[in-house]
């Protein structure tokens, strides 16, 4: 079917003025398989044209908005499901119940759309088909977060079908929802329901009246007088829902009396109980706050004959012996009389803090060290809950080392028995953690559920990436996918680009975060399966990558390695030039990953610039270098142009870089880490003793020029290479025993030269950096606009030049790193070094010669300018005046007496 096909049918149906009526879910299967003969160019002028007759001719028409809804779906652009839920919506009028169901199924096929499971469920409402709708609401009430009623309708539903667990799990969720959205006037008859179904429940319920009580206080007392209602038997709830309502309103005369009879029925054996009563005027002064009378009662009732209590001022525990309304005396631990402590009872009030038998301090105070020790390591959970119940109901994890160690756990115990608490704390449902205090844990009185804790964890991250830990954690750990809870976590990434109404969000830059949310989104949805989950459906990686403004500081922000793992393969699979991205990406994401796609799709001589990069930015890319060299195919340094003697030059240089790094306090951790690794390659594996074994003897004078001025190299490293090189060439002259070694002189260990010399080089090097670079970057940019490259003589010679400047920049760089300066003051007189000239006797040509002895700069051996470092050089240095001496160069012999030695004015 073309163009002209989808032209005749919009017409025949506007001239017959096909009706709604005559359409039948064969009439769409027949469109289906017209439109599957479309390719892509085609689909896109059929919606093109549906598209302007529904704007132009007849916005009803059916085939239009089929077609053209049809085709967007398959694209899953903006708005994809519009045009078909508008022709869903057309069919209900007209109760064609069979078309609206196939055009539901259509778009539940490829989403979870909210609009399309409601009128799905309208249609099985109106076909009398209960359980599938009941069935479809449960998916809808997965995806629309918002709604409540058609909750409650699933949990009567599901209590009536005997479902109890069902049930109370959707009450649940619609009492989530209605304090989310500050809507508390509905949640008492739910509450009420619950109270029926789990009536034991009690810390969820409280936790329900709390969260009630920030929007409505008068609410929250009405839950509370239920919940006392359904605890008649249990007087210590009755006391906090009693206690909690005085809380909210304190001059609640009802909640006041209650608690009163509560009380007197608790404390009804206990000796002081109408004392405590009148003193703290609970039951007779009215105009005290009531919440100072409960607390005085609680204190004061606390006090009785064989109480546990602990001094402040002495730090003693103790047990009352003797108590009335005058006096108190107290047995403290370790107290030598036998009479006991006598306290007034006002001062004992005020110096004494009464303890429950199963405290802490009386544990510590009556048990031996051992036993208790050895409790505490093998019942994590005793532990937990008796130091939570002894700190008022929460501890901090400082506030439990503090109790644990050194009193009762060693130092070195507080580690392993730490890491084996905070598996209970997560995993107990006793437990939950503080939603205000940092690492801080609450004791419940009934279990908080798994879902609900990994939540208040999540809400407790401040770091993005923890969050997404900790989300993809709740995964792991099979905590339930469709609870609020987990939706709650999902929704705090998806609001990266969707407003509150689920209109797309408009990105302008695209950063780390929003690239990892995308990629987490896309992974819950499509290798999870969570449909259910709202993602933007018309963003792509594409769009996002489009407003980057830094790829390669965006991609090294993302913290987590599955995320970075799943950006590279969307680069490969959406960015055209994705062999160069990935090389500048690959220094972020050191594994084999990375160069297995390179070799997979044939793009290694792609990959290989990577190695050459490598070693001519080793400052910079030291870290990729060092995985190269352990991890790296080693073919590839030859391919890449770089030479064994190059790379190990390198491996030296690096190594002087990394100490120098680590000598200024820079990224201390990773450089010791990293020198480590270069000590192995060049000492343990034996890299630079096989280039002395292999190599000549200048090879050998070049690899202890560079080994003698790496920075900080423990001098027996240095001594192994002078043992190597002298095994091999027994004649070989260290430079650095030839030279003058003074206190008072310069040590010699870089490149020696002059002011002038240094301050010209300096020069030599930013006029190759500013001015020459430049020209042949623009010469070569002239060249590659001119053609086929491969034949292209001026583009070829560009790119030799620009590699000949860019070698002599790094070996100027290199040099002046390693120059030391040499000022007059500092030459020996008294011997042949730096900056001295010297007249020599040749005696075998009978004959005076005059020398002066400079740095690699300066040196100039037509003009009889020696460097002290060539091997002639080297034979002259330290030699005094009157000193006659021999040696054998190149196979010549040389015999000289020093006949004058001055030191030259520079």
């Amino acid at each position: 079917m073309g163009f002209q096909e989808i032209e005749n049918l919009l017409k025949e149906e506007q001239w017959t003025r096909t009706t709604v009526q005559t359409y039948t879910v064969n009439s769409f299967q027949t469109l289906d398989a017209q439109i599957k003969e479309l390719d892509e160019e085609q689909k896109t002028e059929a919606k093109n044209l549906c598209d302007k007759h529904l704007a132009e001719r007849e916005r009803n028409s059916i085939i239009a908005m089929y077609i053209s809804g049809s085709i967007q779906l398959e694209r899953k652009g903006a708005d994809d499901y519009l045009q078909l839920l508008n022709l869903i919506e057309m069919f209900m009028e007209n109760k064609k119940w069979n078309v609206v169901e196939m055009l539901c199924a259509k778009i539940l096929s490829r989403s979870e759309n909210k609009h399309a499971l409601r009128l799905l469920s309208s249609s099985y409402e109106q076909t009398g088909r209960e359980d599938e709708k009941f069935a479809l609401w449960e998916r809808l009430v997965k995806v629309d977060y918002e709604e409540v009623d058609i909750v409650r309708y699933l949990a009567v539903h599901a209590n009536q079908k005997g479902s109890k667990d069902k049930a109370i799990g959707f009450y649940k969720k619609a009492v989530h929802r209605l304090i989310k959205r500050k809507d508390v006037s509905s949640v008492r008859s739910l509450f009420a329901a619950m109270l029926e179904l789990e009536g034991e429940n009690f810390g969820y319920f409280m936790s329900v009246a709390d969260q009630v009580s920030v929007i409505s206080k008068s609410t929250a007392i009405a839950l509370l007088r239920d919940l006392e209602l359904a605890n008649k038997d249990d007087i210590d709830r009755q006391i906090e829902c009693q206690k909690k309502m005085l809380f909210l309103d304190r001059e609640d005369t009802f909640a006041r009396e209650n608690l009163i009879r509560s009380y007197k029925t608790k404390y009804k054996t206990h000796s002081r109980l109408k004392n405590c009563l009148e003193s703290s005027a609970l039951t007779s002064n009215f105009t005290r706050d009531v919440l100072h009378s409960i607390e005085d009662f609680e204190t004061n009732i606390a006090f009785d004959k064989g109480t546990f209590v602990f001094q402040n001022s002495t730090n003693r525990i103790g047990r009352i012996r003797f108590i009335d309304e005058n006096d108190v005396i107290v047995d403290f631990a370790g107290q030598s009389t036998k009479e006991g402590s006598r306290l007034s009872t006002s001062m004992a009030f005020k110096s004494l803090q009464a303890l429950p038998k199963s405290h802490i301090w009386v544990l510590k105070s009556a048990l031996p060290r051992e036993k208790l020790n050895k409790k505490i390591q093998e019942d994590i959970t005793w532990t937990l809950n008796t130091l939570m119940a002894s700190n008022g109901g929460k501890i901090s994890l400082k506030e439990m080392k503090n109790e644990l160690v050194p009193s009762i756990l060693d130092a070195k115990e507080w580690t392993p028995w730490l890491n084996q608490a905070k598996k209970v704390l997560m995993t107990n449902p006793l437990f939950d953690l503080s939603n205000n205090e940092t690492d801080t844990y609450l004791l419940r009185s009934t279990p908080v559920s798994y879902e609900e804790k990994q939540l208040s964890v999540f809400r407790g991250e401040k770091d993005f990436y923890d969050k997404i830990k900790s989300l993809k954690d709740f995964i792991a750990s099979k905590g339930d996918v469709e609870s609020d809870f987990f939706f709650e976590m999902v929704k705090y990434f998806s609001d990266m680009f969707l407003e509150e109404n689920g209109a797309f969000k408009p990105i302008v830059i695209a950063n780390d975060m929003t690239f990892s949310s995308f990629l987490l989104l896309e992974d819950l949805v499509k290798k999870q399966n969570m449909n259910f989950i709202n993602k933007p459906e018309n963003l792509t990686f594409a769009m996002l990558y489009e407003r980057v403004e830094n790829i390669e500081s965006c991609f090294a922000a993302i913290k987590d390695a599955e995320l970075k793992k799943s950006f590279i393969d969307h680069v490969v699979d959406e960015v055209a030039n994705w062999p160069k991205v990935l090389a500048q990406l690959f220094p972020y994401y050191l594994t084999g990953y990375i160069p297995d796609i390179f070799r997979q799709n044939k793009k290694t001589n792609d990959f290989i610039r990577i190695y050459k990069d490598a070693v001519e930015n080793f400052k910079e890319k030291g870290n990729t270098l060092l995985y190269l060299l352990k991890n790296g195919e080693a073919k590839l340094w030859a391919k890449a142009g770089i030479s064994e003697e190059q790379l190990l030059f390198t491996k030296l240089q690096l190594l002087d870089y990394t100490n120098r790094c680590i000598d200024n306090k820079k990224d201390v951790q990773e450089n010791r880490k990293n020198a480590k690794t270069l000590m192995g390659l060049l000492f343990d594996e034996k890299d630079i003793f096989k280039y002395i074994e292999q190599g000549k003897e200048e090879n050998a004078q070049k690899i202890y020029s560079l080994v003698a001025n790496v920075f900080d190299l423990p001098g027996g490293k240095k001594i192994e290479i002078k043992h190597a090189i002298s095994e091999k060439y027994p004649s070989f002259k260290f430079f650095d025993e030839l030279m003058p070694i003074d206190k008072e002189s310069v040590v010699p260990t870089g490149l020696f030269c002059t002011a002038a010399s240094l301050d010209a080089k300096k020069k030599e090097l930013e006029y190759i950096q500013h001015v020459e670079l430049p020209e042949v970057a623009r010469e070569i940019g002239m060249a590659r606009e001119m053609g086929d490259l491969r034949e292209n003589s001026e583009y070829k010679y560009g790119k030799e030049k620009q590699s000949l400047l860019n070698n002599t920049l790094r070996r100027l760089a290199e040099e002046i790193d390693r120059a030391t300066v040499i000022t007059k003051d500092k030459v020996d007189p008294e011997k042949i070094g730096f900056g001295t000239k010297v007249v020599l006797f040749d005696h075998t040509k009978d004959q005076e010669i005059a020398y002066t002895i400079m740095g690699p700069w300066e040196s100039n051996p037509d003009e009889n300018i020696i460097n002290l470092s060539a091997p002639f050089g080297r034979a002259l240095l330290n030699r005094q005046k009157g000193e006659r001496f021999s040696f054998v160069l190149n196979e010549q012999s040389y015999d000289f007496t020093v006949k004058e030695l001055t030191v030259l004015d520079f």
